[in-house]
């Protein structure tokens, strides 16, 4: 059955953005020191960011221009401290070579950094930035407050780049409790890229063990929790809490986002969640509002691609009260450079969330305090920025790290009055507006069956008259004409988003898309590729239909 599809992301941003190897490639690169915070290491060597990703320290920088080899950079003092590579990573001669022992495993400083703990000085250097990457919460330490660790089994990485796997776990039905912070356990951080903690309906299915789930499960959709590079946690405003327990979410789905670029198939990870939950409820119910844009097609080789989208005021006008934003966040990938989310409201306009130069690997997270009032009738504008200078092809949205997002991601009270907490367009209208299941006239629950006898007749007409890989056959028009006169399916916004939900079902709604396109070979067709979607099988389509109306014509 046809399901909206929350496309996760996230706030989910990326901690690769190199090959995680190069660790392996300079002595000790697992065992290097944070400069300033005793008791911490620091992952990404070449990285301003502990975590990894991002921009490079001037380590990073020298590694990259010799080449990113350990022989070339042993002998240089990157960071001006007096000191070589060598003697900072415990290769003082340069003998080292990959997968050996170094000469020294102790008493190890950092090459992209002036050590402020060393005998040197470090004046006029550059130092790194000393804040503790340590989980601070004070309200996780308060009387009644329980934690729970939610755990992955050691399991194999598969050897592909983008891997989704996802493992539910069933809470305490006790009694009523409110989850008021989360806080990561990474295992493997050359692997690990985002989790995302969703709160799942009584009905959905159980999985007791993790499995690939692309970016959705069934009745799993309501984010809770999450985490990122450059988090060690959230912990939530203490007006409110995720309700979970007797009367709450009783089961919940932990999805893990795998990258593994180089498709190495020796990486296992047994990363873990830990929720934080008291019985001792807060005042309100939390929840999360999402905007944003699901249907991008960005060009290559532009300085700038700029989308948008509104959260319009028909949209919060169904709010049942006032709601209160704590906190907020944006998510783009590797081609995003800016974001910006507006608040429109009694004629004035605010921004939520300003990010001018937005980061995929540093994510800045916005915090309202005091808590800012979204009111019915108030209008949202997510703006994205994207630069494809390198990219030698369109990128399209998806779920990929090579694919693009545009999100933002806000943590509000009370959850009660919000029906429809997904305020995210596509193209020209918003999801938002799907109220009930209809838009438009169109039954989306019952058309989205395919086993619907209406539905199961005019997909079968349709494909009977078309050829979903070949011209446009005689009898075609005729038959997509009549499939049009059904509302779901009627020429505009309706028609546009519907194929393309349809078109990532399976095979038979493949063909059906593809079948209600065969004859539609337009200007836009032949230059744009296919309208209804962007990403995945929707990529597929809009091959199929390059062949329909840009080969097939040229032959003849």
């Amino acid at each position: 059955m046809l399901a909206l599809r929350i496309s996760a992301v996230l706030v989910c941003v990326g901690l690769i953005s190199g090959y995680v190897s190069y660790r392996d490639s300079i002595p000790n690169g697992r065992n290097v020191p944070h400069p300033c915070v005793s008791g911490e290491m620091w992952q990404g060597v070449g990285h301003s960011n502990p975590a990894g990703g991002g921009d490079r320290n001037q380590f990073g920088i020298d590694f990259a221009s010799q080449g990113r080899t350990w022989a070339n950079v042993c002998n240089m003092d990157s960071d001006g401290d007096g000191m070589t590579n060598g003697q900072e990573l415990g290769d003082p001669q340069c003998i080292w070579t990959t997968g050996a022992t170094p000469a020294r495993t102790t008493g190890l400083t950092h090459p992209g950094y002036c050590d402020v703990t060393s005998s040197q000085t470090c004046s006029g250097r550059v130092t790194a930035p000393c804040e503790s990457s340590q989980f601070v919460c004070p309200p996780t330490t308060e009387a009644g407050v329980q934690s729970r660790e939610l755990r992955f089994p050691r399991t194999q990485v598969p050897n592909t780049e983008t891997n989704y796997y996802c493992m539910t776990f069933d809470l305490d039905q006790s009694q009523d409790y409110h989850m008021i912070a989360t806080k990561p356990e990474i295992d493997n951080v050359d692997v690990m890229h985002h989790i995302l903690l969703y709160a799942c309906r009584d009905t959905a299915p159980t999985i007791a063990s993790p499995q690939a789930c692309g970016m959705a499960v069934q009745g799993c959709n309501e984010l809770i929790g999450l985490w990122t590079v450059g988090l060690s946690g959230q912990c939530l405003n203490t007006a409110a809490g995720f309700k979970i327990g007797r009367t709450g979410y009783k089961r919940v789905l932990l999805e893990f986002h795998w990258n593994n670029p180089e498709e190495r198939s020796d990486f296992t990870d047994g990363t873990g969640f830990t929720i934080y939950y008291t019985p001792n409820l807060r005042q309100y119910d939390a929840a999360v509002y999402w905007t944003g844009q699901q249907n991008l097609e960005i060009p290559p080789g532009r300085s700038r691609t700029v989308f948008e989208s509104t959260c319009p005021s028909e949209c919060t006008s169904k709010f049942a009260d006032t709601i209160y934003i704590t906190q907020g966040i944006n998510h783009m990938h590797y081609k995003g450079i800016a974001q910006t989310v507006e608040h429109f409201s009694n004629g004035q306009r605010s921004y939520l969330t300003n990010d001018q130069e937005y980061s995929y690997d540093s994510p800045k997270v916005y915090e309202y305090d005091p808590p800012i009032a979204l009111r019915p009738g108030d209008s949202l504008k997510t703006t994205c920025v994207y630069q494809s200078l390198s990219a030698t092809k369109t990128t399209m949205y998806g779920e990929a790290t090579s694919d693009e997002m545009c999100f933002a991601f806000f943590t509000f009270y009370p959850k009660q009055a919000v029906q429809n907490t997904f305020c995210v367009g596509w193209n020209e209208f918003n999801i938002c507006e799907i109220i009930g299941g209809k838009l438009d006239g169109c039954d989306i629950r019952d058309f989205g069956n395919n086993t619907n006898p209406e539905t199961a007749m005019i997909m079968d007409m349709v494909l009977d008259n078309c050829n979903p890989y070949g011209g446009c056959r005689q009898e075609c028009p005729a038959a997509i004409a009549e499939a049009e006169k059904h509302p779901c399916l009627a020429r505009g916004r309706m028609q546009e988003w519907m194929l393309n939900e349809k078109s990532e079902e399976d095979l038979k709604s493949f063909k059906f898309a593809s079948a209600m396109k065969s004859c539609s070979c337009t200007e836009d067709d032949n230059t744009t590729g296919y309208p209804y979607g962007s990403g995945g099988v929707a990529a597929v389509v809009s091959i199929v239909t390059t062949i329909l109306c840009v080969v097939f014509p040229a032959l003849l």
